[in-house]
């Protein structure tokens, strides 16, 4: 096993489809456009088992939830989160949610006359998700879809285990990459 490279990160993307740009008649790469895992981790700041599980998760959701695509509709997905926005990584990962899903808290978009809201499509500490597992609804078809996320499972060679924490991190991601069903589940 190797160590994750900048390539790995380019290479996994998401599919966008941003209705209220094509609404403002932007240009067509405005509204239709792609994220990648390395868009992801620009925008963290860093890559860590974290940031790699909420673009993972992010990515099943949209399968699920728009499989006839798997291209997701921002403003068209809800999100549920059972623990608090400073419990562990919850915080961070509710941001890479609301970058690829459009969908925030209190701070997104409160809409144009009703339409293209973004705000209160993301909640925190929800009673009725389980805890340790993320909620994605659909708007639009009432689908909604639990997805876990484990990356305590993640091994690395022996001989990564010797090496500063900073690479052997980038040797638990890139085992998290090589197979992320086993990390991120449908529950």
């Amino acid at each position: 096993m190797k160590a994750i490279h900048v390539e790995d990160l380019k290479k996994r993307t998401i599919q966008i489809h941003e209705p209220f740009a094509e609404f403002l008649m932007a240009d067509q790469d405005e509204y239709q456009f792609t994220i990648s895992l390395l868009d992801v981790v620009r925008f963290a700041g860093h890559a860590c088992p974290s940031m790699v599980g909420a673009f993972l998760i992010s990515q099943r959701a949209i399968r699920e939830l728009f499989p006839e695509t798997n291209i997701c509709i921002r403003g068209q997905v809800a999100i549920e989160i059972p623990s608090s926005t400073t419990q562990g990584a919850t915080g961070p990962i509710s941001n890479v949610f609301s970058m690829i899903f459009g969908s925030w808290e209190k701070s997104g978009f409160g809409g144009l006359q009703g339409h293209f809201v973004r705000r209160g499509l993301l909640s925190y500490e929800s009673p009725n998700v389980p805890p340790g597992v993320y909620r994605f609804r659909n708007l639009q078809t009432g689908k909604h879809v639990d997805i876990s996320y484990d990356p305590s499972k993640a091994t690395v060679p022996a001989e990564a285990n010797q090496l500063p924490f900073q690479k052997m991190w980038r040797y638990k991601i890139a085992a998290i990459l090589k197979n992320p069903d086993q990390f991120v589940r449908v529950v």
